[in-house]
């Protein structure tokens, strides 16, 4: 009996060190979270203008054709709550920010991070980003809370020796590049549009008013701190902004106005259905690629910032 307790224990260690070798090992992989948060440590001093959202400014906006000292801080799958608690956290580490550029999109107001919506999203705020939520005590482990999904991060960098971040210095994520767009991305744009359709749909936790609020008190935090805050929608295709819900829009436009009207640090620019955008210039039918549309993006809003705020 000794002996096969023995045995166990010896057992057990292994598995133990196994398994922390290999959370260690998961630590070490190029992540956005991981980059982004390593360009706020970085270029504190030197950050201008600072763009936020989720993906459809994390590939639109592209700050070398900004003013100097703007950096691209928004990462995919990061809605109106986490880019509160960022700002939050980070922005008194900023002495030399004038403007934040947040990115917005047609559901972001219906829409949270909350474990309902992306258990891993969490996670990765949690690990990466400082930004802590939940009390689950599995969060504090890539290996044990997301299981199959680190395991298979864990062999596409060590095995597989394929790229996890594709981040250029500025922030800009070239994941977005037209050469990795979808041969089927205009097919796909009905059922993307439905999809985005039925948080709206099904908001019966009047998530749009919470999202509102946020953006209301980040807007509060900029006036005290002189900032000026531009809530932008970058540009959508043709087929994604005729097959969108008419109420939808609507109330995502009157959201906006509302904050923008009640605070004079705030604009808002809305590109959902500028037509000066083709095919060529998205990734798919909400996204601008990376390499193309967010030149003509950045330049167009970059120039229209300035005329707002009474620079040009």
């Amino acid at each position: 009996m000794k002996k096969f307790l023995t045995y166990v224990g010896i057992f057990s260690l292994s598995l133990i060190l196994l398994a922390g070798g290999i959370e260690y090992m998961l630590r070490q992989v190029p992540n956005n979270f991981k980059f982004k948060k390593g360009l706020i440590e970085s270029k504190s001093q030197e950050i201008q203008t600072l763009i936020i959202g989720s993906s459809v400014v994390n590939c639109s906006l592209n700050p070398s054709y900004m003013e100097k000292g703007t950096y691209n801080l928004a990462i995919s799958g990061e809605w109106i709550r986490f880019n509160k608690l960022f700002l939050e956290q980070h922005i008194q580490s900023m002495p030399n920010l004038k403007t934040i550029i947040w990115g917005q999109c047609y559901h972001s107001l219906w829409i949270d991070d909350a474990q309902e919506f992306s258990e891993k999203d969490l996670i990765d705020h949690k690990l990466y980003m400082d930004i802590k939520q939940e009390n689950d005590p599995t969060y504090s482990s890539e290996l044990l809370s997301l299981r199959a999904l680190a395991l298979r991060k864990w062999s596409k960098h060590y095995i597989q020796h394929r790229r996890t971040m594709h981040c250029d210095s500025l922030g800009l994520d070239h994941s977005y590049d037209s050469e990795f767009r979808d041969n089927r991305w205009i097919e796909e744009i009905e059922s993307m549009v439905k999809h985005q359709t039925q948080y709206m749909l099904t908001d019966e936790n009047n998530l749009y008013l919470q999202n509102l609020d946020r953006i209301n008190d980040v807007a509060k935090l900029c006036q005290k701190r002189k900032i000026n805050l531009i809530l932008v929608v970058p540009p959508v295709y043709e087929a994604f902004h005729k097959a969108a819900n008419s109420t939808q829009m609507k109330k995502m436009d009157e959201g906006f106005n509302s904050i923008a009207d009640q605070w004079n640090n705030v604009y808002f620019f809305n590109y959902l259905k500028d037509d000066r955008f083709t095919a060529d210039d998205f990734y798919d039918g909400n996204h601008l690629s990376a390499d193309k549309g967010a030149e003509k993006f950045s330049k167009l809003l970059y120039n229209d910032i300035l005329s707002s705020l009474g620079e040009n």
